[in-house]
């Protein structure tokens, strides 16, 4: 829900087109429009052109479309408390100034100057910032020199470019002055993940090296993840801002490498290793290839530890550097994060781990059977976490996993595997904290990974009985024998699916493909086309229940059904293929038939020599919507966002199919327990109605009594 917004003092009066939309939670093409039919006229800048956007309007604009008054700063305190929200206002103000001050300015170069500063800041503290009431120029000198003094003092190689304040003595003025009034100097945040996170957010498009920043919840539950495993020399190979190192340097004293292909962010990483308080690390740029090419050649066999999120999402095609990889040779490419798994094993001392994320197609696709092939034969394979589809947005929207390795050289034999699935991770899709508060004033971020870390520290402490919601131990490799394709996501190893192989092995009872007890009812209708139609009975995936089998139909306009949509008549099954683990599956018991999305399959029973059908309706229904049913069809799952499984998997499932006698019997039994589901709902809802209505003689009885009546 939006809410009323106050400014905070100080705001600066003309933001971005980009932070204008982000602001108001809007599209940027939608914003143009508004300008373009005069809602919400820009300001364009004299020198290019470019849309700004007044904050006293916005604000006002939001206030119209939103309700009650909220603080933004009351927000920020909630979920990054005091330290947070004095860094970020301070960043946004210094951000603000350096802009006004150069119209020619980008986002990136201002947030190379705000760096700067704020190593001088931090680094020499408040007092030599005083001064900035006094003579400009001198006052500008001072600010450079301290700059300049803290390089050499930090005693590291520094990119030429990086050398000095490239800023002109009035803005290092009107900086200085900021910075001298803000109180930060024991604070211990993490400075240029608030700089990432608050001053460039949504705007930092990816680089050609395909980069983006993890989100801190999945760093913080990768370090914790790793924290017994934390000793000797921790590396990430794609450091970018070093979020992960300076994590580690948190929580265990070791040596810290950070190798990264971009300039910037290797001297950015830099930085915020040494403002975090790090004593022995290094980082280094590597400008051909990256950690992938000959200049890591010196470091093989050196790290203990190995966390990273690498660039997964782009191909390498340097021919050279590729037949370097058994990953990699004789291809035109390969993705760049199958070849930092080999990489890592490179680098990794024996026994050494690996905490990487990695595209979900590592573990299953048919594309990178020779990957896994590699993992299985050096690695232990440890845990293997599958993120949720969000967890990246808004940079990108990827299905993802984390997954944990032991390096091995010889002989690996796999043992038993942690597997979990996390639905929420305590982040919004456009990368804000999501957080959950409650009655008593207390508020944490919705995120169940901590209940999955939990999970991990009693499987590495030796506990392998753990089974729940999104949490399992397996071992990887029972199914090679049968599964040449090696497939190691988590849905294919899911006890679901092993409990559902066991009782197909096991039947007493004859198994059936689910195409020789039904046909398919394929008459599809375009409403919307139809000019004689007014309204048609329609049943939409809204209108069918999760788990239960029931499904309504209503009567809807023809012309509000632009799409196809497919034939149903009293008695067949609807299964809907998307999103099965919903189990939308129902018998339409209606009077009449109707219409249903063409997401649904329409099954009609076969019958017998005696025209009865193999099996009663409802049993179907009933099986197809149990575990038994999901753990065959899960593993067939695909598509991100909007699951679904193909009529083709469909006709695959196994179905029991006993004689006539043990069906009724089941027949009975099904009934009965619907009877007592229907009577316990309606138990449960005429004890509702009767505390509502006891609730509302009370406080009658209390004004009664208290007027003096009976």
């Amino acid at each position: 829900m939006f809410s009323k917004v106050r400014r905070l003092p100080n705001m600066s009066s003309m933001i971005t087109l980009t932070e204008a939309a982000t602001f108001l939670g809007i599209s940027k093409s939608t914003l143009r429009n508004w300008d373009n039919d005069g809602k919400l006229v820009a300001v364009r800048n004299p020198i290019n052109g470019y849309r700004h956007y007044d904050m006293e309007s916005l604000i006002k604009l939001k206030n119209e479309i939103t309700g009650e008054e909220i603080s933004l700063e009351k927000q920020d305190d909630k979920v990054k408390g005091e330290e947070a929200k004095v860094i970020k206002r301070t960043i946004n103000k210094l951000h603000c100034i350096i802009r006004d001050s150069d119209a020619n300015s980008n986002i990136v170069t201002r947030f190379d100057e705000i760096s700067k500063l704020l190593f001088v800041r931090l680094m020499s503290g408040r007092n030599i910032f005083e001064g900035y009431d006094q003579n400009e120029t001198l006052y500008g000198k001072k600010i450079q020199n301290e700059y300049t003094r803290l390089l050499n003092e930090f005693g590291r190689k520094i990119p030429d470019g990086y050398l000095q304040i490239n800023l002109d003595t009035q803005t290092i003025r009107l900086c200085g002055k900021e910075l001298y009034s803000v109180l930060i100097d024991d604070y211990q945040c993490d400075i240029k993940g608030l700089a990432y996170e608050y001053t460039i957010r949504g705007t930092f498009d990816k680089s050609d090296n395909q980069q983006y920043f993890t989100p801190y919840q999945i760093v913080d539950f990768m370090v914790k993840a790793l924290k017994p495993f934390l000793k000797g020399t921790v590396c990430d190979p794609a450091c970018g801002t070093a979020g992960f190192l300076t994590k580690v340097n948190d929580f265990a004293d070791v040596k810290l490498l950070g190798f990264e292909v971009d300039e910037r962010l290797a001297w950015v990483s830099t930085l915020n290793l040494y403002i975090h308080g790090a004593d022995d690390f290094e980082t280094y740029f590597m400008n051909n290839g990256g950690s992938l090419g000959s200049e890591a050649d010196s470091y093989y066999e050196m790290m203990d530890a190995i966390l990273t999120n690498p660039p997964f999402g782009s191909d390498y095609t340097d021919s050279k550097i590729l037949d370097k990889y058994v990953l990699g040779k004789d291809k035109n490419s390969r993705r760049r994060g199958i070849l930092f798994i080999e990489q890592a094993w490179n680098l990794l001392k024996q026994d050494g781990m690996l905490a990487i994320i990695i595209d979900q197609g590592v573990l299953n696709s048919k594309t990178n059977i020779d990957v896994r092939e590699y993992i299985f034969s050096h690695f232990e394979i440890k845990g293997i976490i599958d993120l949720p589809e969000s967890a990246f947005l808004p940079y990108a929207n990827v299905s993802s996993s984390i997954m944990i390795l032991k390096k091995k050289k010889n002989n690996v034999k796999q043992g038993q595997t942690f597997f979990a699935k996390s639905e929420k991770i305590g982040r919004k899709s456009n990368g804000d904290d999501d957080i959950i508060y409650y009655p008593n004033g207390n508020f944490e971020l919705d995120s169940d990974l901590n209940n999955i870390l939990s999970a991990w520290k009693m499987f590495i402490s030796g506990n392998y009985q753990i089974q729940n919601a999104n949490c399992f131990v397996a071992r990887v490799d029972e199914y090679l024998e049968e599964d040449k394709s090696m497939r190691l996501d988590y849905t294919f190893h899911h006890p679901y699916r092993n409990e559902s192989r066991e009782l197909l092995n096991n039947s007493k009872s004859p198994l059936i493909f689910l195409s020789e007890i039904c046909t398919e009812r394929n008459h599809s209708y375009v409403p919307a086309a139809d000019s004689e139609a007014i309204s048609i009975p329609f049943t939409g995936l809204a209108n069918i229940e999760p788990f239960t089998g029931v499904a309504r139909q209503e009567l809807t306009p023809a012309a509000s059904i632009k799409s196809s949509v497919k034939r149903y008549e009293p008695r067949d099954i609807v299964f809907s293929k998307m999103r099965p683990a919903l189990r939308k599956v129902a018998v339409m018991n209606m009077n009449e038939g109707g219409y249903v999305s063409s997401e649904c399959t329409v099954f009609i029973v076969r019958t017998d020599n005696n025209g009865e059908p193999l099996i009663e309706p409802e049993i179907l229904s009933a099986i197809l919507r149990s575990d038994f049913v999901y753990g065959q069809i899960m593993s067939c799952v695909t598509g991100i966002g909007r699951p679904r499984i193909s009529s083709k998997d469909l006709r695959k499932i196994m179905i029991p199919l006993p004689d006539k006698q043990l069906q009724a019997k089941v027949m009975q039994n099904l009934r009965a327990n619907e009877a007592a589901v229907k009577q316990l709902k309606d138990r449960a809802k005429a004890l509702k109605e009767e505390a509502e209505n006891l609730e509302i003689r009370m406080i009658n009885e209390v004004a009664l009594t208290m007027a003096g009546g009976n």
